[in-house]
């Protein structure tokens, strides 16, 4: 038997959870084998990539495996049950190898935490999206995307409390665990949305690239490119260049980023349901680039709530990408379009972003301001671009763009 909406809407936050949770750690463990095990900045970047690459790529390949199978909670798990086998091959090259090795286990990791990755979101959002009409849709994503945000603000607390207790890299064996345990109980809690075989004729892969999808894509790659290529090397350059203050654990900086994603989500997704998405998503996109623009010029204890200002409008795109994701593709192709767009065009951003960083930066750590400053005036190219995305209902929303 199916779950009910509100049964679908705790599992989706469960899984989102222990996705953005565990996500988390991969920007994390690279300031730890910058740090920790002397890897370079090049070496770095090559990680930040393949984990990105991975996650936006192999993205496209199981939102179309979700249409055609219909079983999306199924598939869910088995990216939970990804990201914990990837969580194992982080502690081996951390814990258990060093030098060229350690830091081969970590780009293998990288892979299968990047591959894990890639199910929640669009899956996620697909459920959702055919659960709630759309005068709640927004509501309910918000509330599912702030669940993300919980997920990656307490898992950097979570994994220092553990460190207490379990001494060095072995506090990551028990993050791995959470995600195998999330697995086995999405697995039997019910299959969810259509079978296979009621897809009607014609409901082929090419109806998810619509004119308003693929435009929505692009502007979620520029945005996500700016955002992330800041996110992923933060932890970095604060420990190097810039701590919030003598003795900062590592990570608390993603961690005040976070909280604030945790309010913006929900505030954007109730707007969501009461005003042009398209008008929230520039506003983000500024606010984001702005907030950024403050952190780099100011310095000093305007840090904390500057980190909490940018993530409250940083962390805001899936309740409002998915909610317009919806609105520009017909319901049988929605997990492929999510991939998309979430999937290819977030997850491609955020695969340039720290790799333009990287570029900008010259493979040193003091210059990654650089890069960061050059991420800003992304930014708000990203906030003009939402211009070209077609209005909801329009003629061209849900054309598609071949045939």
């Amino acid at each position: 038997m199916a779950p009910s909406r509100g049964g679908l809407l705790a599992l989706t936050s469960l899984g989102h959870f222990v996705n953005d949770g565990t996500t988390f750690f991969v920007p994390v463990i690279a300031a730890l084998l910058a740090y920790g095990h002397g890897i370079g900045a090049l070496e770095i970047t090559a990680m930040l990539v393949v984990y990105y690459a991975t996650s936006s790529f192999l993205s496209l390949y199981v939102g179309r495996w979700a249409d055609r199978s219909g079983r999306p909670l199924e598939l869910m798990a088995l990216g939970m049950a990804l990201l914990g086998i990837g969580m194992i091959g982080f502690f081996v090259a951390l814990g258990m190898l060093s030098g060229t090795s350690g830091f081969a286990a970590a780009l293998v990791a990288s892979f299968v935490v990047g591959f894990g990755s890639a199910f929640y979101h669009p899956l996620g959002a697909s459920i959702l999206q055919a659960a709630f009409d759309r005068k709640s849709l927004g509501r309910a994503l918000g509330i599912n995307g702030a669940m993300g945000s919980v997920g990656r603000a307490l898992y950097p607390t979570l994994f220092f409390l553990v460190g207490l207790v379990i001494t060095g890299s072995s506090s990551i064996l028990v993050f791995a665990g959470v995600g195998l345990a999330v697995s086995l109980f999405l697995v039997p809690s019910g299959s969810f949305t259509r079978k296979p075989q009621e897809r009607p004729p014609g409901a082929t892969a090419g109806k998810a690239f619509t004119i308003g999808i693929v435009t929505l894509a692009i502007v979620a790659f520029i945005r996500s490119a700016a955002n992330l290529g800041i996110v992923a090397f933060l932890p970095t350059y604060m420990q190097y260049e810039r701590p919030l203050w003598v003795g900062a654990p590592l990570g608390v900086e993603v961690t005040i980023m976070y909280v604030g994603g945790i309010l913006g989500q929900p505030f954007f997704g109730l707007l969501a349901n009461r005003t042009d998405v398209r008008i929230l998503l520039a506003l983000s996109s500024v606010g984001s680039a702005l907030g950024t623009l403050a952190f780099l010029l100011v310095g000093g204890w305007p840090d904390v709530p500057l980190l909490f200002f940018i993530g409250f409008f940083t962390f805001s795109a899936f309740p409002l990408l998915m909610t317009l994701s919806a609105e520009h593709v017909d319901r049988h192709s929605t997990s492929l379009a999510n991939s998309l767009v979430f999937g290819l065009g977030t997850g491609l951003g955020g695969t340039v972003g720290p790799l333009l960083v990287g570029i900008f930066s010259s493979g040193e750590y003091s210059h990654l301001s650089t890069g960061f400053y050059a991420m800003v005036l992304l930014g708000l190219v990203a906030a003009a671009a939402v211009a070209a995305i077609p209005a909801s209902g329009s003629k061209s929303a849900r054309m598609p763009l071949f045939g």
